[in-house]
């Protein structure tokens, strides 16, 4: 039989489950989904019947044949890419042209500019595929714009082509440095934002209202907007109010408002939320009660608080009843962070805290807690423990020992019993900061198991009362901060490790001279080596270090010699501090090139020279102190001029010359304008993937706001009450004795009817004693040792005794004018004085116009030391 065709079938299947054949002229042409199916071969001479059966199967595979091609194109067209729209890509190259790129601009280590893939033209120019940028699939349209930590250095303007990004579902332009922009209220355009990131990206103002029309919002981070250098809060949130803004919000899952100034009782609506995954609100101001309803909240596993001194608050009162938690424990099981910090929490940390299993990260400290430190016990998973500065009792031993996976412990300032074995930590290999203080320590005197312990990054041991230096501290080859202070270690310096940072060993007894191979440790910045018995000269390449010390401490040894000139326009230094030595010469002109400079103290050494004007050039310096010096001369016509910052001076027991006129101190804008505040020196390390800041206080003198005075000697605090006033202040003991003061002394002292003792005795002082008020009730005592003083109580009589006899009670504008001049002639009459501190507490004397982990936890760990004690150590 001959053949007339040969035809191959394959049997598909179409809607309705019919089943039929798609006829093809050979296998090369089946689409190639079906060319692995099995195929018939029909050999036979077909029939009418059979001929018009194959045409009605033709009809079928041609309509099958449509569908199959209608459907390829439509497989086709969705598997090819779409191109962002011009408009859209036009706004990001608008956006990115308004920055320039600045690598200082954003904080990561790991920051780039991610713009630099953005191209106009050419390859490279759909958006869709730009660094940062995420499109919807089917339309092009941009949903996600993330330039985090991409070196964006601008403003941000209301009209920036960034808020034609309409279809926007994500926006994360956190550590950028956009200049205090006020914050762009159009972001409350973007109705589909469900992500929104503006951490520290230096944004300023109130936060606007139109936040709260963004409904669809899952996660809000607007934490860390901070001015660097003085670390105040730039961003508000008080009109609309916290409360306002989240009453929409209800889909949060992610609250971050740390750092902003919400001055605001803590809303109870935020117990509302009941999304809530994560809430970070550290030192906001919130105060009050804290709702216990968050506590309650089902999704909670981290809660951050901290700093907010005054929000109180008590733990829930979690029972078992027959061995079984109650509901409202059950809703903290996923509690995996929980930051109480230097808040006002009442009670004592309960039991059933150790409940909270699934806690990795606990910080109490500063909350003057009390109670068994066993009360955490089964807290198995803790990573992160912070319990400094609270009252805790018990054993230390067992609870460190019930903490396998222990990476970071604070425990300083408690009250723990019995002596800790430093053995223990063999165990915690994980281990990398640990700080102690007031804690009895066992050193083992095996030193062969010196390389067991754990490679520590922070070691912190102040005032364990150590009489030797631990010899593992010579294995510690990652050790990047040292604290020993205030403990009783004697012996030679231990050179520092090429990767140390902080190196602290002030207030111990080490002697012998400072090792010049302290010059190679240059990564070090803060070299605090104060209060021991070191002798020699400084290694003069040590001030080679100034290009990346920040801090140096060397007071109160024995050091000897000249500073030399070796300053040059890289000095980072903000702290100098080489007073009580025999240090002599000059002092250093290249100093003029530490722009950074805060304090510079040099006090009680041999330094002759003239007063350092050529210091006015400084912007930022605060402290300047060089009493007990061999400093001679004038001083400088007016004071003012060129120092901004500085609010303490001490020029006393010098051989200084010349008048002090009114006109002296008249432009010492911090003195005057009272905007002083004792700063802190802040020092900034980037320590396991975050940055820790380590704060300095210049001087902490005792006793209320306002401005003091402090007699060193005698310890006589003077104080000044500044709040609510034009500087008439409540002036109550003023002891200016055994100076060199000279000039009138003014009559606005005799309005200060709560002046009860004055002492301007053995100075230079000329010219009638004011009379009336409270001056009449002063005795000779209180005025002797003037040569140029006359009247009364003084038996030298005054050449003219209308002078002598002026009255106090003159016009309203007067009085205010004399009340001025003395807050001022006090100024002015306090660099002269012997010891004198001068410190302006920020209080009610301000006006109203100056109003993921480690980042937020262990970087915010801020410690604050004096000469005395560590009493605290970042977000």
């Amino acid at each position: 039989m001959v053949m007339n065709q040969t035809r191959y079938s394959v049997p598909i299947s179409i809607p309705n489950d019919l089943n039929t054949t798609l006829e093809v002229r050979g296998p090369e042409s089946l689409p190639m989904l079906y060319r692995k199916q099995k195929l018939f071969c029909v050999a036979k001479r077909p029939t009418n019947a059979q001929i018009l059966k194959e045409n009605m199967g033709k009809l079928r595979y041609r309509l099958n044949l449509l569908v199959i091609c209608i459907l390829a194109c439509v497989i086709s067209t969705s598997s090819s890419p779409i191109l962002c729209h011009d408009i859209e890509r036009s706004a990001l190259l608008s956006f990115k042209q308004s920055f320039s790129i600045d690598f200082s601009a954003s904080i990561d280590p790991s920051s780039y500019p991610k713009t630099l893939s953005w191209k106009p033209t050419g390859d490279g120019s759909d958006c869709c595929e730009w660094d940062g940028i995420e499109c919807k699939e089917h339309t092009g349209h941009v949903l996600s714009l993330d330039q985090s930590s991409s070196c964006l250095y601008g403003s941000l303007p209301s009209n920036s082509t960034l808020f034609d990004l309409v279809h926007l579902q994500a926006l994360n332009l956190a550590d950028n440095d956009f200049r205090y922009s006020p914050f762009p209220s159009k972001l409350g355009n973007f109705l589909n934002l469900r992500y929104l990131n503006l951490s520290q990206s230096r944004l300023y103002g109130q936060v606007p209202i139109e936040l709260s029309t963004l409904s669809n919002l899952i996660s809000l981070d607007l934490s860390l907007n901070l001015e660097p250098s003085s670390g105040l809060q730039l961003l508000t949130l008080q009109h609309p109010s916290l409360a306002t803004l989240v009453k929409n919000l209800t889909a949060l899952e992610v609250l971050r408002l740390s750092e902003v100034n919400i001055s605001s009782p803590f809303p109870e609506i935020i117990a509302n939320l009941t999304s809530l995954r994560s809430l970070r609100l550290i030192n906001c101001g919130l105060h009050g009660l804290f709702p216990e309803g968050v506590f309650l909240l089902p999704g909670l596993q981290v809660l951050s608080l901290g700093e907010n001194t005054n929000l109180s608050g008590y733990f829930p009162e979690f029972q078992s009843t027959r061995g079984h938690l109650s509901n409202s424990i059950g809703k903290l099981s996923h509690l995996t962070h929980l930051s109480l910090s230097g808040n006002s929490w009442i009670g004592e940390i309960p039991r059933t805290l150790s409940n909270l299993t699934q806690l990795s990260y606990l910080e109490i400290d500063r909350c003057n807690r009390v109670g068994e430190v066993s009360n955490l016990n089964n807290l198995t998973k803790l990573i992160y423990v912070n319990l400094e500065d609270n009252r805790l009792t018990g054993s230390i031993t067992s609870f460190i020992s019930g903490l396998p996976n222990l990476g970071i412990l604070f425990l300083d300032e408690n009250n723990f019993t019995g002596s800790l074995d430093f053995d223990i930590f063999v165990r915690h290999q994980n281990l990398q900061a640990l700080s102690f203080s007031n804690i009895d320590i066992v050193f083992p005197t095996n030193t062969h198991n010196k390389s067991y312990y754990p490679q520590l990054v922070l070691l912190e041991l102040s005032t364990c009362d150590l009489n030797r230096l631990p010899d593992f501290i010579h294995n510690q080859t990652r050790l990047s901060i040292l604290n020993l202070r205030s403990n009783k270690i004697k012996g030679s310096l231990h050179i520092p490790s090429p990767s140390l940072i902080s190196y602290e060993v002030g207030g111990n007894g080490f002697r012998g001279e400072i090792p010049e191979a302290f010059c190679n440790a240059t990564s070090l910045k803060v070299l605090d080596l104060q209060f021991n018995r070191l002798s020699g000269k400084i290694p003069p390449c040590l001030f080679n270090l100034s290009n990346c010390l920040e801090l140096l401490a060397l007071e109160h040894n024995d050091l000897h010699g000249m500073i030399p000139e070796a300053f040059t326009s890289s000095c980072k230094l903000k702290w100098l501090d080489i007073g009580s030595n025999r240090i002599e010469g000059l002092l250093p002109r290249s100093l003029a090139n530490c722009s950074f400079l805060k304090a510079l103290a040099l006090e009680n050494n041999i330094i002759v020279d003239t007063f350092p004007i050529w210091l006015s050039g400084l912007p930022g310096l605060q402290v300047l102190s060089l009493q007990s010096n061999k400093l001679h001369g004038p001083l400088p016509p007016k004071f003012g001029v060129g120092f901004p910052s500085l609010y303490w001076i001490g020029l006393s027991d010098n051989q200084f010359t010349g008048n002090m006129s009114d006109e002296l101190f008249d432009d010492l804008y911090a003195m005057r304008k009272l905007r002083l505040q004792p700063s802190e020196i802040q020092v900034a390390f980037s320590l396991l993937g975050g940055e820790m800041t380590v704060e300095y206080p210049m001087f902490r003198p005792s006793g209320s706001n306002g401005l003091q005075l402090l007699d060193g000697s005698t310890y006589i605090v003077i104080s000044v009450d500044l709040s609510n006033n034009r500087l008439v202040g409540k002036l109550e003991s003023l002891d200016l004795s055994h100076n060199r003061l000279s000039g009138e002394i003014p009559q606005g002292l005799t309005q200060l009817s709560f002046l009860s003792q004055l002492h301007v005795s053995y100075n230079q002082l000329t010219g009638p004693i004011p009379q009336g008020g409270q001056l009449s009730t002063f005795n000779n005592d209180s005025f002797i040792g003037n040569t140029g003083l006359c009247g009364s109580p003084l038996s030298k009589k005054c050449g003219n005794p209308e002078v002598q006899a002026a009255s106090p009670n003159e016009s309203s504008s007067k009085e205010d004018d004399d009340s001025t001049d003395v807050i001022g002639w006090v100024i002015r009459s306090m660099g002269y004085i012997s010891g004198l501190v001068v410190r302006v507490v920020i209080g009610s004397m301000i006006s109203d116009e100056n109003h993921d982990w480690f980042v937020e936890t262990f970087g915010r760990r801020q410690h604050r030391k004096n000469k005395k004690k560590k009493q605290r150590g970042i977000r």
